[in-house]
């Protein structure tokens, strides 16, 4: 699976969270898949680096100081966890605002 490979090579990934359409039964956009991830800088940059893992159909996102977070590839994204209001309901779970509308669901995948 992509994601036990990703955290084999980089280490410092602690967890991965699926998010978007996939989770939350929006119309599907071309089938792509969402992930957030919580590492570092270096995993990051790393990742940045590799262009083996970079995957046109999945957009992976790097939370790197607990808060803020950064696309890992393509156009450039960031963000930060407090602006949309993240928060991890349980092991499995967490919820967010996308776009200012009702709470969407992220689920945790490793």
């Amino acid at each position: 699976m992509y994601v036990d490979a990703l955290r084999k090579d980089y280490p410092s990934i602690e967890e991965v969270w699926l998010l978007g359409p996939r989770v939350n039964e929006e119309p599907d956009r071309g089938g792509g898949w969402d992930l957030l991830a919580f590492a570092d800088e270096g995993a990051l940059d790393a990742i940045r680096a590799n262009s083996a893992v970079h995957r046109s159909n999945l957009h992976l996102s790097i939370v790197i100081d607990g808060d803020r977070f950064e696309s890992a590839w393509g156009a450039p994204r960031t963000g930060r966890l407090s602006s949309i209001r993240w928060r991890v309901e349980d092991l499995h779970s967490a919820t967010y605002v996308k776009d200012g509308a009702a709470r969407a669901t992220a689920v945790r995948v490793r």
